[in-house]
């Protein structure tokens, strides 16, 4: 049954003192569980601003513990690295085939047995070369002997600095010997003292003891002699064992990297599947970033063939010409070995280099040697790497020296062939990666900072000279017009937005002084046509209210007079009555006054007004250069006193033409 009953009241009969304890007791309980709330969300407040420090301490073990996979695990991923770089450079060739009605793996096929053709007849044909000049290497033993020895001799004789060295030696052999001498006496000095200390506490039976210490000097052993045992020389069999275990790495290495190479030709689709379901996130940005990364690869290795190829054939031909023997096979050893970053053309450079020297009874064919290696050399550096490479790469060369060694630290001369292939991937991937967007920035040839920043840098560290080499390479790429509108506009608004904020009163006259003198140096760079005497500026820019103002009205004013209209600028100050008399606006039509305030309707407008009572025929222009929207409209204009209002210096330049009667030569666009 359902009981209908009130619920009891409390019973008269409990002590008052019994209640108040259970409902302090239930308080408690509520007020416990609500300051552990307020503790738990305490110690989450503290953590917060930990964070940045937990996730730099993640990210720096996630990278320590990559490194250590990738130097331990060096057996396996070395070839695995080789082989997808060969697939990069082979894919193209299989895509030919394709293209011509094969399948995949006929054209995989086709590929690998040109590819293993084209191999073996270059090692046939430089085995040859090889054994020929062995065969004729002792003829050349005579002339080897004879140059060495006329070096001997020529290093024999006195030379140029034989006084100095000489010099040298007889004050170090004064300087050892006046040591020598003090160190002897500071040891006499000791060795009488502990005589005399000695003889002071010997005891009466002294003369025993001399006697002993004279019988141990004589009964002392015999000094040891040095033994060395000589291996016996190994014979054939050893010999041939020795070369089968030197060339058994790199034979099992380069059948590993041929399996790979082939499966990764066969399974190319797959494997990009695979590595976009890896990579997740967005299915565009991955697509993109393969397509990249595939594509940079490829350009780089082409173009890089083709440098090799355009650096071996004329070595092969020069050295032909000279008469230096093997001259085919010198020329294929420095186009293979430019492969090598950095080392591989200075090895590649020694042995014609040596071959030269032992052929030749005289200096002459060394020396045209030498010229003609240094002469490719600058030509391949300087002209045609630069033709052919362009930004395939898109790496910076202070990134290409660290890749080089810091792969060659982890794989050895493999991983200084591989260096640049996998930075350019590490490129790529910061750059579709936002999570790793430091590797763009840090590996990649733009650069880090734009142009406006880059200035702002520099005159915050009070680098003026820095700052007016960036403007002065910006003009020169565009021209001073594009520069005060893109560039220096940007700066005055940096410098605006920090101004209340993070910027101290240094800073703000460091930016002030440096942007007078930049501006200064680039009216002296690019000088305006000057004023007649009895000519009067039509165009007066004034700086509405602070110094930042008076700078923008300058640009303006030398964008104004380099387009040929004969304009002045007068600086900011407070606005009364003086002030505007002693403006000096007679013969003037436009008057252009700058602002950077972001709320500048009540200065404007009150010195839109005082210009209208003294000058009322003038146009007047409004540049809010950091203005919100709602102020842009022609309304806002004529509620302000203004006749129009700007954002930018062309549109203030088309702005100024119109009301002085101009037109555009080509006339207005539709």
């Amino acid at each position: 049954m359902i009981s209908t009953e009130p619920e009891a009241a409390p019973d008269p009969a409990t002590p008052p003192a019994r209640i108040d304890r259970r409902s302090r007791g239930l308080g408690s309980d509520q007020r416990g569980s609500g300051e552990r709330r307020d503790a738990g969300s305490d110690t989450l407040a503290a953590l917060l601003p930990l964070v940045p420090e937990i996730k730099l301490l993640v990210g720096v073990s996630t990278a320590a513990v990559i490194i250590a996979a990738l130097y331990f695990g060096r057996v396996v991923l070395v070839p695995l690295a080789l082989a997808v770089l060969l697939g990069f450079v082979l894919d193209p060739l299989v895509g030919v085939f394709r293209r011509w009605g094969l399948s995949r793996l006929p054209a995989v096929m086709v590929v690998m047995a040109l590819v293993l053709g084209l191999l073996g007849l270059a090692g046939v044909f430089l085995g040859n070369q090889v054994s020929a000049l062995s065969a004729q290497l002792p003829v050349y033993q005579s002339n080897i002997q004879h140059k060495l020895r006329d070096l001997r001799e020529k290093a024999g004789r006195p030379g140029m600095f034989d006084g100095a060295v000489k010099t040298y030696k007889a004050f170090k052999d004064e300087v050892e010997k006046a040591a020598k001498e003090e160190a002897e006496k500071a040891a006499k000095e000791a060795a009488e003292a502990a005589a005399a200390s000695a003889s002071a506490a010997a005891p009466a039976g002294g003369g025993s003891v001399s006697a002993a210490a004279g019988r141990r000097k004589v009964d002392a052993p015999p000094a040891v002699q040095r033994v060395q045992v000589e291996a016996p020389p190994p014979n054939a069999f050893q010999e041939a064992l020795g070369w089968l275990e030197a060339t058994t790495g790199p034979l099992v290495t380069a059948g590993i990297v041929l399996v790979f190479m082939v499966l990764v030709l066969l399974d190319r689709d797959d494997l990009r599947d695979r590595l976009l379901r890896l990579w997740g996130g967005s299915l565009h940005r991955s697509t993109d970033a393969l397509d990249e990364a595939g594509r940079r690869i490829t350009k780089y290795l082409t173009m890089q063939l083709m440098v090799n190829m355009t650096y071996g054939v004329p070595m092969a031909l020069g050295l032909w010409l000279i008469g230096v023997p093997g001259a085919i096979l010198w020329g294929a050893v420095a186009a293979i070995m430019r492969f090598v970053p950095y080392v591989g053309p200075m090895i590649s450079a020694v042995f014609p280099l040596v071959l030269a020297f032992a052929v030749d009874p005289g200096w002459s064919m060394v020396l045209w040697t030498l010229a003609l290696i240094v002469a490719i050399e600058l030509i391949s550096n300087n002209v045609v790497e630069p033709w052919l490479y362009g930004a395939s790469t898109g790496l910076s060369a202070l990134s290409l020296m660290a890749a080089a060694t810091f792969w060659t630290a982890l794989w050895g001369p493999v991983g200084l062939i591989m260096s640049t292939p996998l930075t350019v991937c590490l490129l790529v991937i910061g750059r579709h990666l936002p999570r790793l967007k430091f590797l763009d920035v840090l590996l990649g040839s733009q650069p880090a900072l734009d142009t406006p920043t880059r200035i702002y840098q520099r005159l915050l560290a009070d680098d003026v000279e820095g700052a007016i080499e960036v403007a002065t390479e910006q003009i020169d790429a565009d021209s001073v017009a594009s520069f005060y509108n893109g560039v220096g506009l940007s700066v005055l608004r940096m410098a605006t937005s920090d101004h209340a904020s993070v910027a101290t009163a240094e800073h703000r006259h460091r930016i002030v002084v440096g942007m007078e003198t930049l501006l200064d140096d680039l009216a002296e760079q690019h000088p305006p046509p000057e004023l007649q005497p009895d000519e009067r500026p039509v165009v007066v820019c004034i700086g509405g209210k602070w110094e930042l103002d008076t700078l923008a009205a300058r640009m303006l004013e030398h964008t104004l007079a380099l387009d040929g209209q004969p304009a002045a600028h007068r600086d900011s100050a407070t606005l009364n009555a003086n002030y505007i008399a002693q403006l000096d606006l007679a013969g003037a039509k436009v008057v252009c006054i700058s602002y950077f305030s972001a709320e500048p309707q009540t200065p404007a407008k009150h010195f839109c007004r005082r210009l209208r009572r003294a000058w009322p025929d003038l146009h007047i222009v409004l540049g809010l250069w950091n203005a919100p929207s709602e102020l842009l409209d022609e309304a806002a204009a004529q509620a302000l006193g203004a006749d129009a209002v700007v954002t930018s210096m062309g549109e203030a330049a088309l702005k100024i033409a119109h009301f002085l009667g101009a037109t555009p030569a080509d006339g207005y666009l539709p």
